[in-house]
């Protein structure tokens, strides 16, 4: 194959040669170009994903960080109703406008229906824990995120007021 080359090479004139030879320069310059570009590019689209990332474990951090200090030892179980107690805890963290609904569930064990709005996820998890190491149980937890604001959703949980066994 390369002897054939050679061979068509030779019989090409000196001012042909010249002309194969900057065309051949011009397609490698134009590829490397090409190749750098898609590098470069493909770098920056990493960069800012490791930054997103970033920012999201900050994030995290630092809830971590709020709720290490919100922790209380859990006194002795509460004698309120179980809907006061989650009505003080939503109340308490997330404010009175923020809940659309609370309403007692029908059941075998003490339950309760609770619909926020336009909470934020650290908001969200507060609560939670508040709920938890109330003494107090979350049997389902539903978060959709709102469309126009995607650090704030609509949050609806069950509370159950026995722990489970």
């Amino acid at each position: 194959m390369t002897a054939r080359f050679f061979g068509w090479w030779r019989t090409r004139s000196a001012r042909e040669q010249r002309l194969l030879r900057l065309a051949v320069v011009a397609c490698g310059t134009v590829a490397a170009l090409r190749l750098g570009t898609a590098v470069v590019r493909d770098l920056a689209q990493v960069r800012a994903r490791l930054e997103g990332q970033e920012r999201d474990l900050v994030s995290v951090r630092r809830l971590a960080r709020e709720l290490a200090q919100h922790r209380t030892a859990v006194a002795a179980k509460d004698d309120r109703p179980l809907v006061t107690r989650i009505e003080a805890a939503a109340t308490a963290v997330v404010g009175h406008e923020r809940i659309a609904s609370m309403t007692p569930m029908v059941g075998a064990a003490d339950g309760v229906a609770l619909r926020l709005v336009d909470a934020s996820l650290g908001d969200t998890v507060r609560l939670l824990y508040d709920v938890e190491h109330g003494g107090d149980r979350v049997d389902k937890l539903d978060l959709v995120k709102h469309p126009d604001d995607p650090s704030r959703f609509d949050v609806t949980l069950e509370i159950a007021g026995d722990p489970a066994p």
